[in-house]
């Protein structure tokens, strides 16, 4: 039996708040899209927190190595997210739809 390999096209959006915004070329808004290469600079160098969007079903599938799951049905209640709200938040999901 022929095992299935998900190849997802992951969307990256970075999201900074208060001051590092500013500092940071963020777009008006307060976020941008980042590369992958970006990403995994950002995960090294533990500088931001990295967030699966998808249902918990879906992280346990397929993950970024040190992600968090909070799908996005649960932003605005969860606790998962970090206190300092400087730190920055990359927030992943299987593309734009």
């Amino acid at each position: 039996m022929k095992s299935l390999r998900l190849s997802p096209v992951i969307c990256f959006t970075i999201f900074l708040f208060g001051a590092m915004a500013g500092s940071a070329g963020a777009e008006s808004e307060g976020y941008k899209e980042i590369s992958a290469p970006e990403v995994k600079n950002l995960i090294e160098k533990r500088k931001a927190v990295v967030v699966n969007l998808l249902s918990q079903i879906e992280y346990e599938i397929q993950h970024i190595p040190g992600s968090i799951v909070i799908p996005i049905i649960d932003m605005e209640t969860t606790d998962k997210l970090p206190e300092d709200k400087n730190t920055p938040l990359v927030l992943y999901c299987m593309g734009k739809r």
